[in-house]
């Protein structure tokens, strides 16, 4: 980013890099998110067993996916779990180029905040708004991070307003925390009539990235299409920002196993030694 750039999301919060990915990267980690649910769509009989990411249609996916959400919700939730943890989606969180424009935005050592998030909101896939819908929020309040800290937004495909394009509130980084409660991990915002006239629409296409601040006001947009809204997103906060060492760099996530066995008597001695065979 040019000084230009630089103060445009100083002033603004945000800042739209276009092409910023080579459409292949996004296009592969959609393809491997998507791999995950076919897998289990030619376990239960959606599909044939020849069928691929490339081979299937679109509108044939979208049907399987819908139909795993209603028929199998544990599959579906569980499968969304996997899509959270591909290597293809960690390792473009770490490119230098996204290292490189973080040291320009200021943060001098940056360090990621929590793993990367893959979404794919609809209504049809979830069972509160929440879940496909976010209403306006400041991303700080579950981050807790450095000031400075940003979110790196991308889109896995084109996303228009009929797709639920995200809608921000420029400036409003500038402005105290202000969420007044927490939505399912989300620090929800209630906004003003005037502030709502104020949002924009940011309509993105594959290898485009939206960097924002943390305390940026944003929403989710309605999607009004048959299709789910795939996306993604990297947050970041800086080691060396003077208030978050002064905090003892606090972390606001927690990760830790369950303490039961998922599933009973599983495995058998027989399965090991056929795995290692």
């Amino acid at each position: 980013m040019n000084r230009i750039e630089i103060e445009y999301y100083k002033t603004n919060g945000y800042f739209l890099l276009r092409n910023f990915f080579k459409v292949e990267e996004v296009e592969e980690i959609l393809g491997d998110a998507k791999s995950i649910f076919l897998k289990q769509f030619i376990y239960k009989g959606y599909c044939s067993k020849e069928s691929s990411v490339k081979s299937i249609s679109e509108l044939a996916f979208n049907e399987s996916l819908f139909h795993l959400f209603n028929d199998d919700l544990e599959s579906f939730t569980n499968c969304g779990k996997q899509a959270q943890h591909l290597i293809s989606l960690h390792s473009l969180a770490l490119q230098e180029r996204i290292i490189d424009l973080l040291h320009g935005l200021g943060l001098e050592m940056p360090t990621i905040s929590t793993r990367p998030v893959i979404f794919f909101n609809h209504s049809k896939l979830a069972k509160k708004k929440v879940f496909h819908t976010v209403d306006a929020h400041q991303d700080w309040r579950s981050m807790q991070g450095s000031l400075n800290s940003v979110v790196l937004w991308l889109p896995l495909i084109d996303i228009n307003k009929d797709l639920g394009a995200l809608q921000i509130l420029p400036g409003s980084h500038l402005g105290s925390l202000r969420t007044d409660h927490i939505d399912y991990g989300f620090g929800m915002v209630k906004l003003t009539e005037q502030e709502n006239a104020q949002l924009i629409s940011v309509e993105v296409n594959r290898g485009d990235a939206l960097i924002f601040s943390s305390f940026l006001i944003h929403q989710s947009g309605e999607n009004s299409t048959n299709r789910p809204r795939w996306s993604c997103h990297f947050r970041y906060n800086d080691l060396n920002e003077k208030y978050f060492i002064h905090r003892k760099f606090a972390h606001s996530y927690i990760y830790k196993p369950i303490e039961e066995l998922i599933t009973p008597d599983f495995p058998s001695i027989d399965l090991i030694k056929e795995t290692f065979k």
